[in-house]
């Protein structure tokens, strides 16, 4: 990296502002896409960039720049603090304290950064054929895809703070269509890693084939309360939604069911949601957050019961708390919100396969749609959505289920979970949110 940090720093003290920021980062993604056996697109992009804020009586401006030239840089810090100027007093809108000691984290492959573009290439295509390959009935693959993508972040502020790291990932993901006469179904599946080597295509295109299959032929069952499993790829999406309510920010704007709960048993003893950014399988692990807090674990609801929530600076500044290291950027090109980790419900002492085998009869979710789109209020807590599954008897999958409803609201679902399995696994379609298979054991079903 080029720029010289401090000297923009120091450059800002001369200017008068009494705090600034400089939020660094350099990344890079390649994207490729498979159909019938060819490589149908291949895309890859690199950005680099910073981002400057400025503290001025209580005033925060804010501008960023992707021209590393000085002229660009003194006309960018010029403008971040004419931003300052003309914004509206905040006292609590602060840099946060600098801290002595962050956390080195390994989150680097150099396995992943040396991987081959051939390699890459062919592992999309065995994902493709393991997918048509699972059954005469898988008609087609509507998307397969390889992605991986590497960043690096550096912040450095005028409380002393100077601290970067760098990480890579990769994925595959596959999305096929099985017929039978005139009945369509998908089914979806996705595996990630620290290197390709880690992904696993055949057993990601058959998991996809597998899921499209077994909901061919699906029918409404009798509107019902009864047990639904949740697996990982569903009930992270729920996470997804908690986590949103249980934002301090959230809580502050009166914008969750959540509010004035802390202390109170808003779950079954069972749950333990935790929000870990040093947690080493994590998506979105890293040592600082992006105002440059350390990385913590939060134990959000403990036992049942509701701990904390998640705060940036402002909203710890905002609230008489502590930053529970949840600052989240989209890129340079934005400032701070409060936001989640690596968010998830802890495993529990059952297996997968007990969850599922301790329903007599009850539904097993495989698709819901529109819960992360606005299916749930936050506010009251209350959800309903489309789910597609199967029908569990006797603690066996048996025929497909679909046009039904779930529906209840947040604090009773999360009371009413009664068994955990201990298989947590991640959904990066939607971020760094996670779960095991759960089950509740009473859930509103409408059908027909």
């Amino acid at each position: 990296m080029a720029l010289d940090l401090k000297q923009i720093i120091a450059q800002g003290e001369e200017l008068g502002v009494d705090d600034i920021e400089l939020f660094y980062e350099e990344s890079s993604e390649n994207n490729i896409k498979i159909y019938e056996g060819e490589v149908e697109s291949l895309k890859s992009a690199n950005a680099k960039g910073l981002g400057i804020r400025v503290f001025i009586d209580d005033k925060m401006g804010f501008a960023y720049t992707s021209n590393f030239s000085a002229e660009e840089i003194e006309k960018t810090l010029q403008e971040a603090i004419a931003n300052a100027e003309v914004a509206s007093t905040d006292e609590y809108r602060t840099l946060p304290e600098t801290v002595e000691k962050v956390e080195k984290l390994d989150l680097y492959s150099d396995d992943l950064a040396a991987a081959e573009l051939e390699e890459k290439i062919q592992l999309a295509l065995d994902l493709e054929a393991a997918a048509l390959e699972y059954d005469e009935r898988v008609d087609s693959v509507d998307t397969v895809g390889y992605g991986d993508n590497e960043v690096e972040i550096r912040i450095v502020n005028s409380k002393g703070f100077n601290e970067s790291y760098r990480q890579n990932q990769c994925y595959a993901y596959s999305y096929v269509i099985a017929r039978e006469g005139e009945d369509a179904e998908t089914g979806m599946a996705i595996t990630y890693g620290d290197s390709v080597a880690e992904l696993t295509p055949q057993k990601t295109g058959k998991e996809a084939a597998e899921n499209a299959v077994a909901l061919l032929g699906g029918q409404p069952v009798e509107s019902q309360k009864a047990p639904v499993v949740f697996p990982p790829e569903v009930g992270s999406m729920f996470m997804y939604v908690l986590s949103q309510a249980l934002t301090a920010e959230a809580v502050q704007k009166g914008k969750s069911v959540f509010a004035q709960k802390v202390g109170e048993e808003v779950a079954a003893k069972e749950v333990n949601i935790i929000d870990n950014g040093l947690l080493e399988e994590g998506l979105a692990t890293a040592p600082f957050d992006g105002e440059g807090v350390p990385s913590a674990k939060t134990e959000i609801i403990k036992d049942g019961k509701l701990k904390t929530f998640l705060y940036d600076t402002y909203t710890a500044n905002k609230g008489n708390g502590e930053s529970t290291g949840n600052a989240s950027r989209g890129s340079y090109r934005g400032i701070p919100g409060v936001s989640p980790s690596n968010f998830y419900l802890a495993n529990g002492d059952s297996s997968a396969e007990g969850v599922l085998s301790s329903v007599d009869n009850g539904f097993y979710v495989m698709k819901v749609s529109g819960l992360v789109t606005g299916g749930a209020n936050p506010i009251s807590g209350d959800f309903s959505v489309g789910a597609t599954g199967r029908w569990i008897e006797d603690g066996e999958l048996t025929k497909p289920v679909r046009e039904i409803t779930i529906a209840g609201n947040l604090i009773d679902f999360l009371q009413d979970i009664d068994m955990i399995g201990d298989n947590l696994k991640f959904n990066p379609l939607i971020g760094s949110y996670a779960t095991p298979t759960f089950r509740v054991k009473n859930l509103a079903i409408s059908g027909s």
